[in-house]
């Protein structure tokens, strides 16, 4: 399991360019900063320590595209070229070799995603602040552990699918799409009782249960909320497992 949690890795650092990746990340969120200072030579407007870090966390939707084309790439992508061949020869399990692919590149991507919070948080030094810096760093702890239960999600909805189609294009397309129109089929069916049973309700834990949130959460508890994410999360992964099992990858 081991080499084939290296050999993953090093595919994914070559192969679909985590460099480039963390590169364009870090682009990105020096534009943000140069655009904050503008800004403040030009109005005034000097955002503080926390509004940057609250306006560059939105990053994460770059990060969860990314992570689509990480586990897409992995299974989808060698099954389409054929390079997957050369791995299935070997004396392992079909079983460990999905597990090697979805869980090394989840990691990878949660990886990316703290390194895209340490680099807001570092240029956030920059700013003033209007709370100790222990609470904002706490706040991107918060931030990411919350995201958690979505990127696990949506990586193994990216699998299943991956498995089922074996062509990258639709599945990194059947994937992106629940991911950016689900909250709007909810709020369609927000008037009937079984809408806090869709599993697409439950994925924005923050947004369900922090203290400030506008919006009633599905279940009373988020533990039970994470709870429903995981069934649905172990069943797809279940699915995929079976699948990739049986049929002719070659």
């Amino acid at each position: 399991m081991k080499g084939l949690v290296i050999n993953e890795t090093l595919k994914a650092w070559h192969g679909r360019r985590i460099g480039l990746a963390m590169m364009m990340m870090s682009i990105l969120i020096l534009f943000i900063f140069i655009v904050a200072i503008a800004i403040d030579q030009s109005f005034g407007l000097l955002l503080t320590t926390e509004e940057f870090v609250t306006i560059g966390s939105v990053l994460h939707i770059f990060i969860m595209l990314y992570s689509f084309v990480l586990v897409t790439g992995a299974i989808s992508g060698e099954a389409s070229t054929g390079t997957i061949k050369q791995l299935l020869i070997k004396p392992v399990s079909r079983h460990r070799v999905l597990l090697s692919k979805w869980l090394t590149n989840l990691v990878i991507s949660f990886l990316l995603y703290s390194f895209v919070l340490a680099l807001l948080f570092a240029f956030g030094l920059f700013f003033p602040h209007v709370v100790p810096l222990s609470s904002t760093f706490f706040y991107l702890l918060e931030t990411a552990l919350y995201t958690t239960p979505s990127l696990i999600f949506y990586v193994a909805l990216a699998t299943l699918i991956a498995v089922i189609t074996k062509n990258t294009a639709v599945t990194i397309v059947l994937t992106i799409l629940p991911y950016f129109f689900a909250d709007l089929f909810v709020l369609l069916a927000a008037e009937y009782d079984w809408a806090s049973w869709i599993v697409f309700a439950h994925i924005d834990v923050f947004n369900n249960y922090n203290p400030v949130s506008l919006a009633p959460p599905p279940f009373p508890s988020m533990w039970a909320s994470i709870g429903f994410l995981l069934i649905h999360i172990a069943l797809m992964l279940a699915i995929a497992h079976v699948i990739y099992k049986r049929q002719d990858v070659l």
